[in-house]
């Protein structure tokens, strides 16, 4: 069996699991990255390649 599927059932599968837990958590993601995206995730401003193609 594939290593990874042995351990889903130890992942954090919880539909919130990306929110903050702390309450300045919330700042210092923002400082770090910036505003989140609509779907709530802290993606920063794109590196590498993904950049240049912008």
């Amino acid at each position: 069996m594939n290593q990874e599927l042995e351990h889903m059932d130890e992942v954090d599968v919880h539909p919130a699991v990306h929110n903050p837990t702390e309450p300045d958590e919330q700042e210092v993601l923002e400082s770090l990255f910036g505003a989140p995206d609509r779907d709530g995730f802290f993606r920063g401003p794109p590196l590498g390649e993904e950049a240049k193609e912008r």
